[in-house]
């Protein structure tokens, strides 16, 4: 397993699995022009031969946010935030293009950008005593990082605005119950639990599970006959790969496919 240290996020390759692991746990993983730096530069490090991104923190908190003593010290702080809001931008328009699935664990507290980036999981697993909280407004701010496009995809647009209005923290269990989180564990699993998932996708056929992302975040866009059609196009797609005839040759000899040989 290859690794690459900065002072705020490691990167680190184990077979197909790309992993961005966020590295300043004393303060809380906040989110600086630092971090924007790694995370972009991170964000590149994708390519052709990862399978599936994984997302995880080190300490007692997955990330809370910007860092907002930064805010606090800035000369001009509309044009210096615009710029730390646009390169963190950059990173995650970056994270999304990307044809892979998005695994992403949180413990502790995912809050303002921490929650932003979480919410970037196609899977999204929270340890039981995790908690979420937008954030933003409490401090006389708006939504970065795509909150406001992608939480009310997961949880419709009402419960975003409760959220994002009043700020108020939820649980795990809250978070899973209203489609927020994918999957709630014990804390102790959440790493493990990360780790095996981000494996498993990363060995299936991830051309099938890239263009089957792809459509889940066209069809937000489109009606439901281009829909219809644009699923008529991945499917063929697939069915002429060499995944896809993989596949279906495996199920038809009863045997385990070999997507990755």
């Amino acid at each position: 397993m290859g690794s690459k240290l900065g002072s705020r996020i490691r990167v680190e390759r184990e077979g197909r699995v790309l992993r961005i692991v966020l590295v300043r746990p004393e303060q809380g993983n906040a989110i600086d022009p630092e971090f924007v730096d790694e995370l972009r530069a991170a964000a590149f490090q994708l390519d052709g031969n990862v399978g599936c991104l994984a997302i995880v923190a080190e300490g007692k908190t997955f990330c809370v946010g910007g860092d907002v003593r930064v805010f606090a010290e800035a000369a001009e702080p509309g044009p210096s935030v615009h710029a730390w809001a646009t390169g963190f931008h950059q990173a995650v328009l970056a994270l999304m293009a990307s044809a892979v699935p998005i695994v992403v664990g949180v413990q502790g507290w995912a809050v303002g950008g921490g929650l932003s980036l979480a919410l970037l999981g196609d899977v999204l697993v929270l340890g039981r005593s995790a908690r979420v909280r937008a954030a933003y407004t409490a401090i006389g701010l708006t939504p970065d990082g795509g909150m406001s496009w992608t939480l009310p995809r997961a949880v419709g647009a009402s419960r975003a605005r409760d959220l994002i209005l009043t700020n108020r923290a939820i649980s795990a269990a809250e978070a899973e119950a209203m489609g927020l989180a994918t999957r709630v564990v014990d804390d102790q699993e959440l790493r493990a639990t990360v780790d095996r998932l981000a494996a498993e996708l990363a060995d299936g056929a991830t051309d099938a599970l890239g263009a089957a992302r792809d459509l889940v975040h066209g069809g937000w866009s489109r009606d439901f006959t281009e829909q219809l059609d644009e699923e008529a196009k991945a499917i063929a797609a697939r069915a002429d790969s060499g995944q896809g005839r993989e596949g279906v040759r495996a199920f038809v000899e009863r045997r385990a496919p070999h997507y990755h040989r």
